[in-house]
């Protein structure tokens, strides 16, 4: 498992790594057709990347639950999943109950409790 989140993590970084190696190049080059100057677009772009980047890392998880039309549930809402959600907290250790949401989807489910309406 831990070589799992490792790999991820890399492959997290490389990402990232990748989109500011574009972004910076495409910065240099619209730099240097619209101002004449690649420095000026470089330092345009790194300002944009560094902007998206923290964007991302502080907000990702609540702008990808509103585009989804993720609902965030509780004990009455969906009372087996919302156990089951506890059952793991409590044997992870973890202190403070994590977040539960619900996405309705047409996708076919494979589980046993109702849907919500």
């Amino acid at each position: 498992m831990w070589e799992q989140i490792r790999s991820n993590q890399v492959r997290s970084a490389m990402l990232v790594g990748a989109i500011a190696a574009l972004l910076l190049f495409l910065g240099y080059f619209l730099g240097f057709y619209f101002i004449g100057n690649g420095i000026g677009g470089l330092i345009i772009a790194f300002v944009v990347w560094a902007i998206m980047s923290l964007i991302a890392y502080y907000q990702g998880d609540s702008i990808l639950l509103s585009v989804s039309g993720a609902r965030k549930i509780g004990p009455d809402d969906a009372p087996r999943l919302y156990n089951v959600v506890e059952e793991m907290k409590i044997a992870s250790g973890l202190e403070k109950m994590p977040d539960v949401y619900i996405i309705d989807d047409p996708a076919l489910c494979l589980c046993d409790w109702p849907r919500p309406q």
